[in-house]
């Protein structure tokens, strides 16, 4: 994706980040590839059932303000999943996600730093949000997935990770409440949620109706 961004990054700061970005996930791949040779799984068979990054998204990956939208909603979510997995009783991984978690934050820092440049424009926030209300409902159906279950159970009681998904979703709706704030920008409705099929619990439910 941030490879992709190179090309419709509007000024060359931008682009220079997005190339940073590009090398760094790149990295962060090649320690996810190796671990899943250590496991005996072919990474290469892994990445051919995965679809294309604009497909899973929805994401139009030559639209500046997609790619700025993304980067401050689905970026930060992969960054709480890693903080989980940070203190995994799967160590090979924890050690894995520690300097993962380091580059991601500066991924999260220049989304911010991206909503408050669009915000200072009325007609570019009002795109912004528009991209957001059909973002966030996907961000959080395809990164965080069921918020019950017992793959999800099986996680905390064997200590692969610390949080159940509902305490994860919610303490990343909760940081990204503060910065949407700052600017005016709304959750998107409940009925945005739905037409997508991600399931909310209650105090999800509760952090997005505060703000929408």
């Amino acid at each position: 994706m941030f490879g992709r961004s190179i090309g419709c990054a509007p000024t060359l700061r931008e682009k220079l980040l997005a190339a940073a970005f590009a090398e760094e996930e790149a990295e962060h791949s090649g320690r996810l590839c190796k671990l899943f040779e250590d496991l005996g799984v072919d990474p290469e068979a892994v990445f051919r059932e995965r679809p294309p990054a604009a497909q899973f998204w929805s994401l139009d990956l030559d639209s500046w303000v997609h790619i700025a939208v993304f980067n401050f909603t689905v970026d930060r979510a992969g960054s709480h999943q890693i903080m989980e997995y940070r203190d995994s009783s799967y160590l090979p991984w924890a050690e894995a996600m520690g300097a993962v978690l380091e580059d991601e934050e500066g991924h999260y820092g220049n989304g911010v730093e991206n909503l408050r440049a669009f915000a200072r424009d009325k007609a570019f926030f009002a795109e912004f949000q528009k991209v957001y209300f059909g973002m966030l409902p996907i961000t959080v159906k395809r990164a965080f997935g069921r918020p019950t279950g017992a793959d999800n159970d099986y996680c905390v009681k064997v200590g692969l990770k610390r949080h159940t998904t509902e305490q994860v979703v919610n303490r990343y709706l909760e940081e990204m409440l503060g910065y949407m704030r700052e600017v005016g920008l709304k959750f998107p409705p409940m009925t945005a949620f739905d037409a997508v099929g991600a399931e909310l619990m209650p105090s999800t439910r509760a952090i997005l109706a505060s703000n929408q």
